[in-house]
């Protein structure tokens, strides 16, 4: 079952932290602290699936290094107390497929760039615990928003304060509503709720459901941390662990007596940790969604969560409309991307055309014929960026999935290896069980790098490679937008006829 888990810490100096050393940790790198010519080397680190920087559009190009952008995020701080980078750290759904983790890890790390304008470093996590359910991302943060000109302000706003609840409140429900979301599209039924249990109870006797109320007064158990959690992977006991067992209990003989009631007075049984979900008739809306304003899938669909949820069950959101410079400055944003990623495309022709394209806007207004090609330029741009995009993911899921392999492979060898046939360290059904679980992780992982490698083999990368060069050139054959402009509003030729002569065109009614 998914669970929700979000946490945000931060980074001081005062504590004797570095922004350096966490970005290598948990990413699993080799990171130089210029300020103190210490370097932090963890890329012998298991555990690390995957690790990527985002950054504001307009971010220098170091911003998506991390052997620069924390050793810049570091050297701007002066004071010897300063906060140098704050982490979101957010559980992932072991439901879904390594894909749609990492998909859903960076549309959570995106929406943050998007709202606070800081750059991070996201670092997908695969489990440590004994049940290999707790995926998560630590999405780590400068602590200054950033733009053309580098490092600027601090963002205040998170900081302790009645400001800093306001925006926690908001990263939780983004991020319950974007997980839902990708729970919903890949097909399972699995939802999470940001709320406490209590803040859940009361929402369940407010709509008169006393038994899920009743389930949801639960007692919730206590954070292991770290240290507890790698003392129970290696089958150590420790205090924090037995009370969660005994509370686990409690919470599973209370649910029995409440399925026993529930049977006896007529009526469903309430589903621990989750409220009823109505999927007939529901209406989703922007509060029920759950969904913050201004959320979106950037990059390569620029599909807003919000329309996603209300499309999925039949309702039609309604479109913005999206103005004619927007369109201009994302097409710009797009080509320069483009540009960084494949430098040997010719992109100068598009890009000088979309800046006389805003001039001309700026100048002589928007006219119809400069709408219809614009709207040319960005799809077949959007078009080009995606095929490059995905030929990247392509790659990145084959060096996710042969590292995710070798941990399953490395995680069934071990336990072969401590728990032979024969061991007395586990009954005969519980080691029948282990073996077996691992067994089905290592053989999953093996089908997941089989397709990984199918998809990205020599032939299907070819054939993406000729496709992106082929969206170049008909981008590069573009006709210019003032040459088009033109054409649509010169008047066609009227032929002669047979005689030689112009045929007359018929004129309508004049009126006086």
């Amino acid at each position: 079952m998914a669970i929700f888990h979000t946490s945000i810490k931060t980074f001081s100096r005062g504590k004797g932290q570095s922004a350096v050393a966490a970005a290598a940790y948990r990413g699993g790198l080799l990171l130089s602290d210029f300020v103190t010519g210490q370097q932090h080397d963890y890329r012998r680190r298991s555990g690390v699936v995957e690790s990527f920087c985002l950054a504001p559009p307009d971010a220098p190009r170091w911003a998506l290094d991390p052997r620069e952008l924390w050793a810049v995020a570091e050297a701007a701080e002066r004071r010897k107390d300063s906060t140098v980078a704050r982490e979101f750290e957010v559980s992932l759904p072991h439901e879904l497929s390594e894909e749609q983790r990492a998909h859903l890890a960076f549309v959570i790390a995106d929406a943050l760039v998007g709202r606070y304008g800081f750059a991070v470093q996201a670092s997908i996590h695969a489990p440590g615990t004994p049940d290999g359910l707790n995926h998560h991302v630590h999405i780590l943060a400068t602590t200054r928003r950033i733009g053309s000109e580098g490092f600027g302000e601090k963002t205040r706003e998170l900081d302790v304060g009645p400001s800093g609840k306001v925006q926690v409140q908001w990263i939780r429900e983004m991020v319950a509503a974007a997980t839902n979301a990708h729970l919903e599209a890949a097909g399972l039924t699995d939802t999470i709720d940001h709320r406490s249990l209590a803040e859940q109870a009361r929402s369940a006797i407010e709509r008169g459901d006393d038994l899920a109320a009743a389930a949801l007064s639960r007692e919730p158990t206590q954070h292991l941390g770290k240290h507890a959690a790698a003392l129970a992977g290696k089958g150590v006991a420790t205090d924090k662990a037995s009370t969660n067992d005994q509370i686990a209990e409690e919470n599973r003989e209370h649910y029995d007596f409440l399925v026993r009631k529930a049977g006896l007075e007529g009526k469903p049984a309430p589903v621990p940790g989750h409220e009823p979900v109505k999927r007939g008739g529901r209406v989703f809306n922007a509060e029920t969604a759950g969904l913050p304003g201004g959320l979106e899938l950037r990059g390569v669909s620029g599909v807003r969560l919000q329309n996603l949820l209300l499309s999925s069950h039949g309702h039609t959101p309604e479109q913005a409309p999206i103005s004619l410079a927007e369109k201009i400055l994302d097409a710009l944003r797009d080509v320069e991307e483009i540009s960084r990623a494949r430098a040997d495309l010719a992109m100068e022709k598009i890009r000088d055309a979309l800046r006389w394209a805003q001039r001309q806007l700026s100048s002589q207004g928007e006219t119809s014929e400069l709408r219809q090609w614009v709207t040319n330029a960005a799809l077949q741009v959007r078009a080009l960026k995606s095929l490059i995009i995905s030929r990247a993911r392509r790659l990145l899921n084959v060096k996710s999935a042969t590292r995710l392999r070798h941990m399953a492979e490395q995680e069934w060898e071990r336990f072969n290896a401590d728990c032979p046939p024969g061991s007395t360290r586990y009954s005969r059904s519980e080691w029948t069980l282990r073996r077996g679980r691992r067994l089905s992780v290592l053989e999953k992982h093996t089908a997941e790098l089989k397709a990984a490698q199918e998809r990205a083999s020599e032939g299907e990368l070819n054939a993406i490679d000729a496709d992106i060069l082929a969206k170049a050139e008909l981008l590069a054959g573009l006709p210019h937008p003032s040459v088009s402009a033109l054409r649509i509003a010169e008047p066609k030729p009227v032929p002669p006829d047979d005689l030689g002569s112009t045929r007359s065109v018929p004129r309508g009614p004049t009126f006086h």
